[in-house]
């Protein structure tokens, strides 16, 4: 079982109502997911937008797919993608590189001793 993930949405996108001429229209996302043996993978997916509503709606309800059904994978592979890759797709299909969530460092706050208390 593959879990994908993308951020070409997010949980929090408002719905939007779109003119049918632009459901046409192609898009390239990134995809990453873990394969069935563990191994972090990743998909470049050329799809139209109308293909990205039914594939967010299988992400949404975790159904099993492949990227190819919704799409062109234009690179795939294990691990994360190349920073030559990456520079690949940002110049031949303006795909812009969403960085990844920095967690903030875990900071521990410590009371200081009040009175005589130790």
């Amino acid at each position: 079982m593959t879990d994908w993930t993308t951020k070409a949405y997010s949980k929090n996108s408002t719905p939007v109502e779109i003119d049918e001429k632009l459901l046409d229209e192609e898009v390239v996302i990134l995809m990453q997911g873990r394969n069935v043996y563990g191994d972090q993978i990743y998909s470049y997916l050329q799809l139209t937008l109308r293909n990205l509503h039914r594939l967010k709606d299988a992400m949404d309800a975790d159904e099993q797919f492949m990227p190819a059904d919704y799409g062109t994978v234009l690179a795939a592979g294990k691990g994360e993608p190349t920073d030559e890759l990456r520079a690949e797709m940002a110049v031949s299909h303006n795909l812009i590189d969403v960085p990844k969530e920095r967690q903030s460092p875990s900071v521990a706050f410590t009371q200081p001793a009040i009175w005589d208390e130790d």
